[in-house]
């Protein structure tokens, strides 16, 4: 019997409560029932807030799970005691569960700097020889980018990872879900960047103190302007 799932709200976004997402999407998997992922923190919150457009793809999505801290403590303030649910650590789970299960199902990994998802697709069928990736990057030409959706016409495969970054992300799903309609869809940012060794990810210690995102903002220090809103999140959290 699959997981079921729980809708609660957060900056009237969709959130959906689980002890176990991954039993969820297996079942998806298993049915060929299509399904975009929506990993949701602060910043696409905010971001979905002053963008009707992100909104309406998030609110389409069969799945947004709560990936950032500042989402779990808002949550947390309303009473739910979901358990944080990173995106690459979903990703993994669900890479690893193929991997042992449903050996060479078609997967593709789109996005990144040129190589990087190469890198991140040998890095997985290293770890698991069952699996069967085809790896894209984030820049492809307009030419390219149309093989890329004859490519996922043909094939069908069964999950396709789009690590674009946000928004462009969500809205590459939300425009092409539709060429694999019994794909499980989901946006993966900088996993590639990660699994492929051109980032690392977090201590422990950090991710166990949602410390994350001061991690990131070491690596990538532009992303300051960014993180902004993160006050701004909590202090909507306490209010709204």
């Amino acid at each position: 019997m699959p997981e079921s799932l729980k809708q609660v709200s957060v900056l009237h976004l969709p959130v959906h409560l689980c002890p176990d997402y991954l039993s969820w999407l297996r079942s998806r998997l298993e049915n060929g029932q299509t399904t975009h992922i929506v990993t949701l923190n602060s910043e696409m919150a905010m971001l979905a807030e002053r963008t009707p457009p992100l909104t309406q793809v998030i609110k389409q999505a069969e799945l947004v799970i709560p990936d950032g801290a500042g989402v779990i403590f808002y949550l947390r303030l309303r009473r739910h005691q979901q358990q944080r649910c990173p995106g690459i650590e979903l990703a993994a789970s669900l890479l690893e569960y193929i991997g042992h299960h449903q050996p060479n199902v078609p997967i593709v990994f789109y996005g990144g700097a040129p190589g990087v998802a190469q890198k991140a697709a040998h890095y997985w069928e290293n770890r698991s020889p069952h699996l069967n990736i085809t790896a894209y990057h984030g820049y492809l030409s307009p030419s390219e980018e149309e093989q890329l959706k004859e490519f996922l016409q043909t094939t069908q495969p069964r999950v396709i990872f789009v690590g674009l970054g946000v928004p462009r992300q969500e809205y590459w799903i939300a425009q092409h879900r539709h060429l694999c309609p019994q794909a499980i869809w989901i946006g993966v940012g900088g996993s590639f960047d990660i699994w492929g060794g051109v980032k690392s990810r977090a201590p422990m210690w950090l991710r166990e103190n949602h410390l994350e995102w001061l991690y990131r903002l070491y690596q990538e220090p532009w992303r300051w302007r960014r993180m902004l809103v993160l006050p701004q999140f909590a202090l909507r959290a306490f209010v709204k």
